[in-house]
C-alpha cells in the first residue's frame, strides 16, 4: 500500500493543538471503567497524546544572520509562496559549493575543511520547495554563464590542438615503420603528440549523475560542485543499483570531506584522480521518505545533512511588480572571481583562510559546549552533534563570503571574523540543531501510532461524537485505507481511552456487528496543552552573539 505521509494527511484534515504525551494507555474504557460495549457510563481520563502530530514545532529561521541577503530571501520566499527557510538554506548550499575548493576556513594550525554543505529541505509535494530552490539556482546559473564566457573559443582551440596531435602521431608512425624496416631503433613519440585533455564547460550545479560521471566532473572542474536532487531519497536509493559493493555510498561520503580520491573506470584503465573531492548536496525530501534516509546504514551520512522542515501554509500569492535580480546576480558571481591556487606540481589547491584569534576562541567555546551535549545524546542526534563543530567552521566561511559578496566592494576577506563564527554557531543553535530533533523525532514514531494519530485528528477536526470504522476508512484513505490498518488505529484509540466500541447489529439480522465507536467528549475540545511529547531544548547562544540586523555586515 502506498500511503500518503501522516503529516501531509494531518495537514489536509486540519491542524491540532500542540503535541503532548501522557497517561496510561492500558486503562479500561468501557462504561463504569470496564471494557465493554460503551453506553452512557463515565469515561476514564483519556491519553490525549494521539491528538498531536508527534513532532515538535519548527524553529524560526534567524534570517537577520544573512545580512545584506536577508531582504532578497524574503522577497524570493514571498514570490514562491513558501517559507523563507527553503530559500535561505538553498542560498547557503549554493555559496558553499561555489567556493568549495577555492577558500577553506582554517582553525588553529591543523584543522581546515571545505565549506561545502549538505542540505535537505523537507516538505510535501505542494510546499514550494522547488520554486524556492530555483531562486538560488538563478544566481548560480548567472555565475555559470559568466564562468563559461568564451568557452566556445577554448573548444575550438582544443579541436585544433587535437588535430595537430593526430597529425604528429601519424608522422611518428611513419617514422617508426621506416626505422623498423631499416633495422634502426624506433623514435620515441614526440611530447607534443600527446592529445590534450578535453576542456569541461565551467559549471557549479549538476543534477542526476552516476558516480563515474560525478568523478569525471569533479576531476575536470576542481573548484567544486553542487549536486541537486529533487528527491534525495531517490539519490540514496540508487546507490549501488548496478553493483559496486557499497562503493557508491562510500564515494558519496567522501564528497563531503574534500580529500583526494581515485575513481576506477570500467572502460578506461587509467583511473580518475581527484585532488579534492568536494561536492555539496541540496535536495528535497517528502516526509514519508525520511525513514529511507534516517534508517540507512550507520555510517554518518544522515548526520552530515542540515535539515529544513518549516510549517507550510495553504497559501498562494503572485509576485507583482518589477524585480531586478541583476545586482544580486552580479554580487553572487563575485564568488567565481576568487582565484584558485596551484602547488609546485600544478595541482589546484584551495586558499586557506584562517580564523581571527577571537574567532578561534568563540569556535573553541562552541565546540566544548557541543562535546558536553554529545555525552547526553544518543542515536542520530548524537551523530549530528558530532558534526556540529565542523558545520560551524564551514558555515563561518560561507557566511563571511556571503556577507562580502553581497555588501562590500572591498577586497576579499583575509580572515574569518568573530562575527562570522558567532553567526554560524547561532544558526546551528537556533535552527539546524532543533530542526534535526524535529526531523529525527517524527521519523522514529512507529507506523501504528501514526495511524492512530491520523484517525484521532479526523475525529477532532469533524467533532464526531461517534463513527463507523468502515465509513471513516473510506473517507480518510491513505494510511487508513486498508481494513487491517483501520482496525489497528481504532485499537490504539481504544487503549488511549479516546473511543469505545458500540458494536451492534441492525435489527434481528444475523451477521457481523457494525464497527461503530463512541468518541470521548475531550476529543472535540480545542485547547493548548501543557505537555510536549519530547522536551523542547533551549540552546545557549555562542559567546558574544550580538549579530543584529543593524550589524556592520548588513
Amino acid at each position: 500500500m502506498k500511503a500518503q505521509h501522516f503529516a501531509a494527511e494531518v495537514s489536509r484534515l486540519g491542524s491540532a493543538a500542540d503535541d503532548h504525551r501522557h497517561g496510561d494507555r492500558t486503562k479500561p474504557n468501557g462504561a463504569n471503567g470496564t471494557i465493554g460495549t460503551g453506553g452512557s457510563g463515565s469515561w476514564p481520563e483519556p491519553d490525549l497524546s494521539l491528538l498531536g502530530t508527534g513532532r515538535r514545532s519548527p524553529p524560526a529561521f534567524p534570517l537577520h544572520l544573512f545580512g545584506p541577503w536577508a531582504g532578497w530571501c524574503e522577497r524570493k520566499a514571498k514570490g514562491a509562496s513558501a517559507p523563507v527557510d527553503y530559500v535561505a538554506v538553498a542560498l547557503l548550499a549554493s555559496v558553499g559549493a561555489t567556493i568549495a575548493n577555492v577558500r577553506w576556513p582554517q582553525a588553529g594550525t591543523a584543522w581546515s575543511e571545505p565549506p561545502v554543505l549538505w542540505c535537505a529541505e523537507v516538505g510535501p509535494p505542494s510546499s514550494s520547495k522547488s520554486p524556492s530552490m530555483d531562486a538560488a539556482f538563478n544566481l548560480v546559473r548567472f555565475a555559470e554563464d559568466r564562468m563559461a564566457d568564451g568557452f566556445e573559443a577554448v573548444q575550438q582551440e582544443h579541436a585544433t590542438a587535437k588535430q595537430a596531435c593526430e597529425a604528429r602521431v601519424e608522422a611518428w608512425k611513419i617514422e617508426v615503420r621506416t626505422a623498423v624496416k631499416n633495422g634502426n631503433p624506433p623514435p620515441a613519440m614526440p611530447a607534443d603528440a600527446q592529445e590534450p585533455p578535453a576542456p569541461v564547460r565551467p559549471r557549479i550545479r549538476v543534477a542526476d549523475a552516476t558516480v563515474e560521471a560525478l568523478g569525471a566532473l569533479a576531476a575536470g572542474l576542481p573548484r567544486g560542485l553542487l549536486l541537486v536532487r529533487d528527491e534525495l531519497a531517490g539519490w540514496l536509493g540508487a546507490f549501488d543499483k548496478y553493483g559496486g559493493g557499497g562503493s557508491d555510498r562510500a564515494f558519496a561520503i567522501e564528497m563531503y570531506g574534500g580529500r583526494a580520491y581515485v575513481v576506477d573506470r570500467m572502460k578506461n584503465p587509467e583511473p580518475l584522480r581527484i585532488r579534492h573531492l568536494s561536492i555539496g548536496v541540496l535536495g528535497g525530501v517528502q516526509p514519508d521518505k525520511l525513514e529511507m534516509i534516517l534508517n540507512g546504514p550507520d555510517d554518518g551520512l544522515a548526520s552530515r545533512l542540515l535539515w529544513a522542515w518549516p510549517e507550510t501554509k495553504p497559501d498562494f500569492n503572485l509576485a507583482r511588480g518589477a524585480q531586478d535580480d541583476g545586482p544580486m546576480q552580479r554580487a553572487f558571481a563575485r564568488l567565481t572571481d576568487l582565484l584558485q591556487l596551484h602547488d609546485e606540481f600544478g595541482h589546484p589547491e584551495p586558499v586557506l583562510v584562517p580564523l581571527a584569534r577571537d574567532a578561534e576562541d568563540r569556535l573553541e567555546a562552541f565546540a566544548r559546549d557541543i562535546v558536553e551535549r554529545c555525552h547526553v545524546a544518543s542515536g542520530l542526534l548524537a551523530g549530528t552533534l558530532g558534526k556540529a563543530r565542523g558545520h560551524a567552521l564551514r558555515l563561518s566561511a560561507v557566511l563571511e563570503f556571503l556577507w562580502w559578496c553581497g555588501g562590500s566592494d572591498q577586497a576579499e576577506p583575509q580572515v574569518i571574523s568573530p562575527d562570522a563564527v558567532t553567526a554560524a554557531a547561532d544558526l546551528l543553535n537556533a535552527y539546524f540543531l532543533p530542526m534535526a530533533e524535529r526531523v529525527f523525532g517524527d521519523a522514529t514514531i512507529p507506523m501504528v501510532e501514526r495511524r492512530g494519530m491520523l484517525l484521532a485528528q479526523h475525529l477532532r477536526q469533524n467533532r464526531l461524537p461517534e463513527f463507523n470504522a468502515r465509513e471513516v476508512r473510506r473517507q480518510v484513505g491513505g494510511m487508513l485505507r486498508d481494513a487491517a490498518d483501520m482496525e489497528a488505529a481504532c485499537k490504539q484509540l481504544v487503549e488511549a481511552g479516546l473511543i469505545r466500541p458500540r458494536f451492534t447489529r441492525a435489527g434481528e439480522v444475523k451477521g457481523r456487528k457494525s464497527q461503530s465507536y463512541e468518541v470521548h467528549p475531550e476529543v472535540a475540545v480545542t485547547r493548548p496543552f501543557a505537555d510536549s511529547p519530547v522536551p523542547e531544548r533551549s540552546y545557549p547562544p555562542c559567546a558574544n552573539s550580538a549579530i543584529s540586523a543593524n550589524s556592520s555586515k548588513n
